[in-house]
């Protein structure tokens, strides 16, 4: 019976420079995401996420509009935690509710 080997997402991007492009981004929204789990309110963590990053703006995602709610009020210490990590500084939020944010 043949074994079937399963691949890292960055094998399969491989030489498509589009392809290792979204995984780098993808990555650096995990990232930055991380950095910002930890100043949520133990309750919101999870519920509000970083989606990405668009021009000078970060999305986050909330669950739903009450989490959205809550994002809207953390927005600015948010964002002072996320330009610490990113080499162009954004300069506002915008918090959209999404079901998928887990």
């Amino acid at each position: 019976m043949n074994e079937r080997v399963e691949k890292q997402a960055g094998e399969i991007a491989g030489a498509d420079r589009r392809m290792a492009r979204l995984m780098r981004l993808a990555n650096l929204f995990e990232k930055i995401d991380g950095h910002i789990q930890p100043l949520l309110p133990e309750s919101a963590r999870g519920h509000i996420r970083v989606s990405c990053i668009q021009d000078d703006c970060l999305i986050l995602a909330a669950e739903t509009p009450a989490w959205a709610s809550r994002a809207r009020l953390l927005a600015d210490s948010l964002l002072t935690e996320v330009n610490r990590h990113l080499p162009k500084p954004v300069k506002r939020v915008k918090v959209v509710v999404s079901s998928f944010v887990r």
